[in-house]
């Protein structure tokens, strides 16, 4: 449930207890963040500014991503949850798969009866950004402003901004800071701006709050002090680079008990993916028609026509490589080829329906679109977009998980479909060339001799075979997106999960055609 929004509402952090590793960012630190104001919260870099933002945005629970923390955070009076405040991200965190008037859309959708009354258009007006250019062509300011748009476009209570003017020269620094002042101004939204960069983002402030990694504390600074701050600073930022050398040491000493501690752990987390994946393909969508369209995208991106004219052109390889090698070297031909022809096309015939092609296709989904998807999920990680579904309301396990996994559990069975009557077809072709003696309605009478079944619209063991290709599409579709969405710090982290989603979905796809083997074919013998 999206949280009622009010105007104007204050934020209030009580207790709040963080630590990483060994390390104590704060401790028992408090603030009050006034409704209607503008307040910076400044230190140097590394002592936890950022991590502080995501815990007030909800984005960060009590035992993720090795940070641990307690203590609560209000917003009027009630406990924060993710939604309740929105953020605007250092990395800007827009959907690159729409235009600059789509990111304001879906923020408006899902924020249902409590969005801007403002249109998306008028949004992108006051801000000044072009509606139907691709964010992709967006220039930086214009993309900090549709990230200030969508925002306000899903009309949270408050709005939280993480280093704005981070890597910015003291003019374009300037310059944001403007743009956040005429931004409160025009809507009136209770801000709080994470920064290490007081000179440009002081001016506009109504509040000032030092986060001092010594004490560990939250102080506001009174307004007749602001000059004194950079000299409060300096020896806060030597502070707090010895610190995160000794984290990186203590962390380097920990790795092995980390590591033995994963494996312990990784059974329990595959079985929770597992059983999240299983519950996601119910989708609960609040707003259907984003939930189609991201089906609708994940479906091109599964099996889209890219998708079927790989799948077609393994067919094809099958179904060549399979007949011509049968029985252009045969053994013997001329003595056993008589006798053995028939036999031989009803086996071809049954293995590349229940074994050559399903398997093939398996293992080419998981490292074409599996691949594919952990590449989608993983950038969406990487460029914080996840968390900003989060911050607008729609949670990435419905509206991402979902339409991935039923974009894998329709795609296998028809993608394996399509790689199947072209290899049947070319298998066809291949054996009246290489006969030479026996002509196509041969072919079709002793090809299809282990598969048709008299009263039957599908070919025998057709249930066992749409088995095994759902459950590799579901394991497929979990393994993609959960690989995705592990924690990434760079671009080598999205590519070795590819990597891994390839090796894993792969294995998993060959272990599922392994274990029904077991089982699928005791008494079957091709007639």
């Amino acid at each position: 449930m999206n949280p009622i929004v009010h105007e104007n509402m204050g934020i209030s952090i009580n207790r709040i207890c963080v630590t990483a590793g060994e390390r104590t960012l704060l401790e028992n630190a408090k603030a009050e963040f006034q409704a209607g104001e503008i307040s910076l919260i400044v230190g140097p870099s590394g002592v936890g500014k950022s991590i502080l933002l995501r815990i007030m945005a909800g984005l960060l629970d009590d035992s993720g991503e090795g940070i641990g923390w307690s203590g609560e955070v209000l917003i009027d009076g009630s406990k924060a949850t993710c939604g309740t405040a929105g953020v605007v991200f250092q990395s800007f965190a827009l959907f690159d798969e729409l235009s600059a008037l789509g990111n304001i859309e879906i923020a408006k959708a899902s924020g249902g009866r409590h969005a801007s009354r403002k249109n998306p258009k008028e949004l992108l007006a006051s801000l000044r950004v072009p509606a139907n250019v691709p964010t992709s062509r967006l220039s930086g300011g214009q993309r900090q402003r549709l990230a200030i748009a969508r925002t306000l476009a899903y009309n949270p209570a408050a709005i939280l901004y993480d280093e704005p003017t981070s890597g910015l020269d003291p003019l374009t620094g300037r310059q944001v800071a403007d743009l956040i002042r005429d931004t409160h101004r025009e809507f009136g939204k209770t801000s709080v701006i994470v920064t290490h960069d007081y000179h440009s983002l002081m001016p506009i402030a109504d509040r000032i709050f030092l986060l001092d990694p010594e004490l560990g504390k939250l102080e506001e600074i009174a307004a007749a002090d602001w000059a004194a701050i950079p000299e409060r600073l300096a020896p806060m930022a030597m502070s707090s680079v010895a610190q995160e050398d000794e984290v990186d040491l203590f962390s380097f000493g920990e790795l092995l008990k980390q590591k033995i501690a994963q494996v312990f752990v990784g059974t329990a987390g595959a079985l929770i993916s597992l059983v999240l994946g299983l519950i996601s393909l119910i989708p609960v969508w609040r707003n259907p028609v984003w939930g189609m369209r991201y089906f609708a995208y994940y479906a091109r991106m599964v099996f889209g026509p890219t998708a079927f004219l790989y799948l077609m052109a393994s067919g094809l390889i099958s179904g060549f490589v399979t007949t011509y090698f049968t029985f252009k070297f045969l053994p013997y031909s001329d003595y056993t080829g008589p006798l053995l022809v028939e036999d031989l096309l009803t086996a071809l015939g049954f293995a590349t329906y229940r074994i050559f092609v399903p398997v093939l296709s398996c293992v080419l989904i998981a490292a074409r679109c599996g691949a594919a998807v952990t590449s989608d999920i993983g950038g969406r990680q990487y460029g914080n977009q996840i968390d900003a579904l989060k911050t607008i309301g729609m949670r990435p396990r419905y509206y991402l998980l979902t339409p991935i996994m039923w974009s894998f559990m329709i795609g296998t069975p028809l993608l394996s479909y399509a790689a199947f009557y072209v290899a049947k077809y070319t298998s066809l072709v291949t054996f009246v060339f290489a006969d030479g003696v026996h002509g196509a309605n041969f072919w079709e009478q002793y090809f299809h001799r282990g598969l048709e079944e008299p009263g039957l619209f599908t070919y025998r063991g057709f249930g066992w075979l749409i088995s095994k290709l759902l459950c590799c599409g579901v394991g497929i579709g979990i393994i993609s997106y959960f690989q995705g969405l592990k924690l990434k710090y760079s671009t080598s982290d999205v590519s070795r999960s590819v990597t891994s989603t390839i090796l894993w979905a792969t294995l998993f796809s060959l272990a599922v055609h392994f274990v029904f083997a077991l089982f699928e074919y005791e008494g079957v013998v091709p007639q």
